[in-house]
């Protein structure tokens, strides 16, 4: 499988996984402490997609 298409692939997870803990991490009927959790896994995913994107930026695919 293609390099580029992987990173692609992989950052899409990233982004669908940041949405769901941003979404659910804002809900105030978790707990607290679950929606910290939450919140800070989604700020670990914008980090991810930050890199993965300058990743592909520095190297494009073709």
């Amino acid at each position: 499988m293609n390099t580029g298409l992987l990173v692609l692939i992989t950052t899409a997870f990233v982004i669908i996984i940041g949405c769901f803990c941003l979404v659910f991490g804002l809900d105030k009927s978790k707990p607290p402490k679950t929606r910290r959790r939450l919140l800070y896994t989604a700020l670990i995913c914008v980090f991810l997609v930050w890199g993965l994107i300058t990743f592909i930026m520095l190297n494009p695919m073709g």
